[in-house]
């Protein structure tokens, strides 16, 4: 595996416990343990915070990642707004045809298929921004997980998931944010036709839950996917990586020293907690 991509695994790894295992966050997690009651130890409620922590940001993580591999993948272009959170603009006749593309899908006779609709809202989102005025748009902030132009120069937006396993709601807005980020990426890139911005969303683990309820099967890769189509870095060699590093000594030296610091309550916020360590 490319030692540059080692090193930006091990980089975002790092950043993460870094910021898990900081003095700051753990005071955060213990002022919130002090004063309640509980037959389990507060010192290692607080580790357990902390773990619970780290698992709800992998998938932060992963999206964080993943962007970072593609940006110095030899494979593709990375653009100036990959990886960034920018304002973007469309109108309010584009927003509300996303809310109600979105909300039909829902609807029990909704057909199957959601290809042919999916290519008509983009159309429509095009045809409605080339012909509005820049006064009529509204702003709204969103994050660019990977932004890229591939070597045969097809401009590529994706949202970067790491599992396909949110509720229904959850699933719904993903797809609406998706949607409407594009639809922002389009005047800001000034395309002219949808098949010059291909939007795209991609599932780091590549077990599938939802079928293409919103967005069709051809615009969601999952696993390998995206490497294979796209990129010179193999997938097979991130996902290997990424489940070694944990066995990494210095990973398991930032384990055991945070350990010790809370066991042994040498970051206690208050004279209460001292005493309960």
């Amino acid at each position: 595996m490319d030692n540059q991509i080692q090193n930006i695994i091990r980089q975002t790894v790092m950043g993460m416990l870094e910021s898990s295992t900081s003095t700051a966050n753990i005071r955060s997690i213990a002022r919130k343990h002090e004063n309640k009651v509980h037959f389990v130890p507060i010192q290692y409620r607080i580790i357990g915070g902390i773990l619970q922590g780290l698992n709800i940001k992998f998938g932060n993580f992963i999206e964080t990642l993943v962007g970072n591999v593609v940006e110095i993948d030899s494979g593709v272009q990375i653009m100036p707004d990959s990886g960034k959170r920018i304002r973007l603009y469309f109108t309010s006749q584009t927003d509300t045809l996303i809310d109600n593309y979105i909300t039909e899908r829902q609807l029990p006779n909704s057909p199957d298929d959601c290809t042919p609709m999916f290519d008509a809202l983009l159309q429509q989102i095009v045809n409605i921004e080339q012909s509005a005025p820049d006064d009529q748009r509204q702003g709204i902030v969103k994050d660019i997980d990977a932004l890229f132009r591939t070597r045969d120069g097809l401009v590529v937006f994706t949202e970067i998931k790491y599992n396909d396993d949110h509720d229904t709601g959850k699933f719904a807005d993903i797809n609406r944010k998706f949607i409407k980020t594009w639809a922002g990426l389009a005047v800001r890139l000034r395309i002219s036709s949808p098949n010059e911005l291909m939007p795209l969303i991609y599932y780091f683990n590549p077990t599938k839950r939802y079928g293409p309820i919103h967005t069709p099967s051809r615009n969601i890769m999952r696993g390998p996917q995206l490497f294979d189509r796209f990129l010179q870095t193999k997938y097979a060699d991130v996902d290997r990586y990424l489940s070694e590093i944990g066995d990494a000594p210095e990973i398991i030296r930032i384990f055991d020293e945070m350990y010790q610091r809370v066991r042994y309550g040498e970051l206690a916020p208050t004279s209460q907690q001292q005493k309960l360590l």
